[in-house]
């Protein structure tokens, strides 16, 4: 049996994607990313398609213009070696879905491994502001039922809290419910702190999850 794991991932602060550059400014309605061969490279070029009916007529850089009437534009782009669609694909990972918001990348992809997705998620905090995963699906026979018990003394109270809090408060959700200034406003910390509670937490949890 497959032992894939289906991963969706929050990226934000990515400098180096266009994609999240021009979600800051404009309202993205759709994308595409595919894997693109040359015969000198191998990179990732994507599709994006803006809403013109209520724009201004903000011209996004770094992209090339291929299509457009009276509602919409489409852009063609290329990704460089900083953006998470470069990256996820370099780790053997297609990307399958991928949307942005407010500069906030959502993208998913299929894990061969769990090392493979450490792999991925370290990747990524190395170039990007803050990575979130916000779910997890491992390969299972149709017929399979498990439990996935987690062990509370593994986290610290306050690791636990923010993990807590910011579930409740919807900083996981797309659209999200809350931003981390609210959340840490709410957990009476700064950002910072409130990141780090986070990141370990989420890592402790993953670890468990996918150890189970």
């Amino acid at each position: 049996m497959a032992s894939g794991i289906h991963v969706q991932l929050a990226v934000s602060d990515a400098g180096g994607c266009p994609v999240s550059s021009i979600s800051k400014e404009l309202e993205i309605e759709s994308l595409r990313v595919d894997q693109h061969t040359t015969r000198t490279a191998t990179g990732v070029v994507g599709e994006l398609t803006v809403d013109r009916s209520d724009d201004a007529g903000t011209e996004p850089a770094a992209v090339e213009e291929v299509f457009v009437d009276e509602t919409k534009s489409v852009y063609r782009y290329t990704h460089d070696d900083e953006c998470p669609c470069q990256r996820v694909p370099d780790h053997g990972c297609p990307v399958r879905t991928l949307r942005a918001d407010s500069g906030r990348l959502v993208l998913s992809f299929i894990a061969p491994d769990l090392e493979t997705l450490r792999g991925v998620v370290t990747d990524l905090r190395s170039c990007c502001g803050n990575v979130t995963v916000n779910r997890l699906t491992r390969s299972a026979a149709a017929d399979e039922r498990s439990l996935l018990f987690v062990d509370r003394t593994a986290f610290t109270d306050r690791q636990y809290e923010a993990l807590e809090t910011a579930h409740e408060m919807g900083y996981f959700a797309s659209p999200k419910g809350a931003t981390a200034e609210e959340v840490a406003t709410e957990l009476g910390i700064s950002v910072a702190t409130f990141l780090e509670h986070l990141s370990v937490a989420q890592t402790k949890l993953l670890d468990q999850t996918l150890s189970s």
